[in-house]
This record gives C-alpha cells, structure tokens and sequence, in this order.
C-alpha cells in the first residue's frame, strides 16, 4: 500500500484516491467499525461533508476499500509468478494468494464478506472477478481436461487453507510461523494437478 500521504494527493485534485487509501489504513488498524465518515475525513484533512461526495453512504465506501483490497490482491498474485517457471507459477501464486489473507486479514475477511454485496456494484464486481481470473486462469492450465473444476478446487483450497490459519484451527499453526506449511501445502496442491485422472 502507498505510505504518500492522502492530504498531498487531496491537493492535487484525487480526494476519492486519498479516502480510500485512507479508509484502507483506518480498516487495517481497527475493522470496519473503524471506517466513520467523520474519522475519515479527519485522517484525509477535510470537511465532514466531502467524503459524502464520493460515496453516498458507509456501504458504498466498504464497497470501494474492497475493491482496492482486490486490486492489491490481483497485483500480490500476479507478481508472485513473475520469473517463476511455467509449472510452478500456480503454485507461487497460490502461496501468494494464503500470504496475502495471512498479511492483510480485516480486508481479506471483508473482501469475502457475505454482506458486502458484491453483485451491487460494478467496481467492486470486476476487480472480484479479475482477482479470480487470475488464479482459474493458472489452475486450468494445470488441468486442461477440467479447466472449469481445476479453477473451482484451486480456489477452495487457498481459501479454505486462508480461512483455517485466519481462525487458528490449525493446532500448533498461527499466521506467525504458517509460512513453511503454506508452501509445503501450495506446491502439494500444485503437483497433484498434473496428474492424470483415474477412470
């Protein structure tokens, strides 16, 4: 995330950038109760008002944290592959993928929250689906007979595994000290793709 400060990019004219940004950081530091209007406005340095000119309520600006939280996913993911082998780029970016939940976990549980309404809104909707994309697209290569199912298990899996470490059902495992087992269990995952399906 950018660590400019909101007030300069204000000062240039992108005051929806700066509260967003704003309300990423407010969101990381305390959940979505923490996400007020009036707050916002005091980190960004404006009017009670102005962030009622961009979104018209808290939801369209949860809405809008979220997809900036699926941008920054989408670009995790993508980078994660880069200078990787063919066939071990899906397992790269599905480590990636847990990695981020594990970093960032208030905005990766709101991303998938059940109340955030994702078919509402269209920003938010595409920057979901590019984020999937991204990770079928590697999946189905891995399993060109099943493209379709490839897709659906690689993302239950990384974000089964995500929700599982998240909510320290592992015994013995937490965010801190997951990452050995995070691979182990990614590039697992990853061989078992390119075997060949029993009859």
């Amino acid at each position: 995330m950018s660590t400019s400060e909101p007030t300069d990019r204000y000062h240039h004219g992108d005051l929806r950038r700066a509260l967003v940004e704003a309300a990423l950081e407010l969101l990381l530091e305390g959940g979505t109760e923490a996400l007020g209007m009036r707050e916002l406005a005091r980190r960004v340095g404006v009017s009670s008002a102005a962030p009622y000119r961009h979104f018209r309520d808290k939801q369209a600006l949860i809405q809008a944290v979220a997809a900036a939280g699926f941008a920054l996913f989408l670009e995790a993911v993508e980078a994660a592959k880069a200078g990787v082998a063919a066939d071990e780029q899906f397992g790269a970016m599905a480590e990636a993928y847990v990695q981020f939940a594990l970093r960032y976990p208030r905005l990766y549980k709101l991303m998938f929250s059940s109340e955030l309404g994702k078919f509402e809104d269209k920003d938010l909707r595409r920057a979901a689906d590019a984020a999937y994309a991204s990770l079928a697209v590697a999946a189905a290569k891995e399993d060109p007979e099943a493209p379709g199912e490839a897709a659906i298990s690689a993302w239950a899996f990384v974000h089964g595994l995500s929700l599982l470490l998240l909510d320290e059902q592992l015994l013995g495992v937490s965010a801190a000290n997951a990452g050995p087992l995070v691979r182990a269990l990614t590039r697992r995952h990853a061989q078992r793709f390119g075997k060949p399906h029993s009859a």
